[in-house]
């Protein structure tokens, strides 16, 4: 029996097998080498989000920009641009359905026109090559209407050539005058036909309504481009917000921590923006629907009833003038069916109906009030017209000049067409001033109702994605 004595040598556990020196050699291995650490998968991750978010950040303000610069446009579109050439091409189609209703009066005077009535007629005249200039200089590239405006002013001395020829003849007490100041008052309305080889010429005035035509279409482009969704803004908007939430979301699930104070500024500035755009563009639909409906609307209609109200005046002294010579405009005051069965719509009694309509679109008190009295005028000046065809059937003729100029009334001191029809145009005026006073103001509102938001998108949308680099900058610091 061998005893023990303590020596290392006969207590010692046998010597380790081969895999053990392995294993140890290859420990060794490893601790001689230094093996960089990888970047976690967390940390990639939150990096790329951020950058995805403050660029969208970045984008979201640059289509609230455009979009709003769209509308800002538009608006601006209605107050200075297309609202002036419309009612420019109003008042010139005005100004020469004047021209021409006074020329018609001052015929009915044989000899020298009266002071008065001249001077309007010049007045009338330099009124619509003022707006003819002012037209043509505000029509830019617009081709179109600097064609009609060209064609107008080519046809304009033709009418005033035949006017002062009328003028010139009835001075002396010449006939032939009615010929040439009915001829003058074709080629103003309704245009001269063609004629073997000269091609028919259209009337000034169909002219002048293409070109109201025109820039009323303009007009309401312009107003559909100043209220249109902006869904450019919209579509980043929301993307914009579903990310930020769930990015928020995740990020407390993940983390079991609040959330971060720096995504959540981005989302409040992401919200204040949007507030914002949306409270804007409902102010801007508000005024420019005001504008539109208090104003352009009803300036439309009104004008219209002002120049079939100058048309029938026309009509009603022209018939007078020629005295069994131009029944037609009797015909065309009247309404009904002309020699080869044609029917012919009444100018007075499409001026009755534009007046009507006018009143159903009125909105307020002094406009209602405005377009009563125009009904009321035009339904004195229409009894009065109707009286005075019946002089001028029975052969009484000076009792139906003295009932159309006013001069020497024979029923009662005040009454007269010529009173009434008058009277008519100055409650038109009024009426038309009035709507076109509430459209400058609602446009000018509408136009100012994106002031600065231009400007808050863009700080607003630079404080969001500062605020997302710097929540999430935090997360990623602890990581290093």
């Amino acid at each position: 029996m061998t005893l023990a004595t303590g020596n290392p040598s006969t207590s010692a556990a046998p010597a380790p097998t081969g895999p053990v020196g392995a294993a140890g050699s290859g420990a060794v291995a490893q601790q001689g080498r230094a093996t960089p650490p990888r970047a976690p998968r967390t940390d990639r991750r939150l990096s790329r989000t951020r950058a995805v978010l403050a660029v969208g950040a970045l984008l979201f303000g640059a289509a609230g920009i455009t979009s709003t610069q769209i509308r800002a446009d538009g608006a601006d579109d209605v107050r200075a641009h297309s609202g002036v050439l419309l009612k420019q091409a109003e008042e010139l189609y005005h100004s020469l359905s004047d021209a021409d209703a006074t020329a018609a009066t001052i015929y009915l005077h044989v000899g020298e026109a009266p002071k008065a009535l001249a001077a309007q007629y010049d007045t009338d005249l330099k009124d619509a090559q003022d707006l003819l200039l002012a037209a043509t200089n505000g029509a830019g590239d617009d081709t179109n209407a600097k064609d009609l405006l060209t064609q107008i002013a080519q046809q304009l001395p033709t009418y005033v050539k035949l006017n002062a020829t009328a003028a010139a003849n009835n001075l002396v007490g010449y006939p032939v005058g009615i010929r040439y100041l009915t001829q003058a008052s074709t080629l103003m309305q309704t245009g001269v036909p063609a004629q073997g080889s000269t091609p028919a010429q259209p009337g000034i005035l169909q002219l002048v309504q293409k070109l109201t035509d025109a820039e009323a279409a303009n007009l309401a482009a312009a107003e559909d481009t100043a209220t249109q969704v902006p869904w450019l803004m919209a579509g980043a908007g929301a993307l914009m917000l579903a990310a930020l939430i769930v990015i928020q979301v995740r990020e407390s699930r993940r983390t079991n921590r609040l959330f971060s104070l720096g995504l959540l500024g981005a989302t409040a500035a992401l919200v204040v923006s949007l507030l914002w755009a949306v409270a804007a563009a409902a102010l801007q639909d508000s005024h420019i629907h005001n504008a539109k409906k208090r104003g352009s609307a009803q300036v439309s209609v009104l004008a219209s009833a002002r120049i079939l109200s100058l048309q029938a005046r026309t009509d009603e002294m022209l018939t007078l003038v020629g005295r069994g010579t131009a029944d037609d405009r009797e015909l065309d005051y009247t309404g009904g069916t002309d020699s080869s069965g044609a029917r012919v719509p009444s100018t007075e009694g499409r001026l009755k109906d534009a007046l009507n309509t006018a009143s159903g679109l009125a909105t307020d008190s002094r406009g209602r009030d405005l377009i009563a009295k125009a009904l009321a005028n035009e339904n004195a000046w229409h009894t009065q017209h109707t009286q005075l065809r019946t002089f001028d059937a029975q052969n009484a003729y000076q009792k139906a000049v003295d009932s159309a100029l006013g001069e020497h009334d024979f029923a009662a001191p005040k009454e007269s067409a010529n009173a009434d029809f008058n009277a008519l145009q100055t409650n038109l005026k009024d009426a038309i001033d009035h709507a076109e006073d509430t459209f400058t103001t609602e446009a000018k509102a509408a136009a100012d109702a994106l002031t600065g938001l231009q400007i808050g998108l863009g700080v607003l949308a630079v404080a969001m994605a500062a605020a997302v680099v710097v929540g999430l900058g935090r997360r990623l610091a602890e990581y290093h």
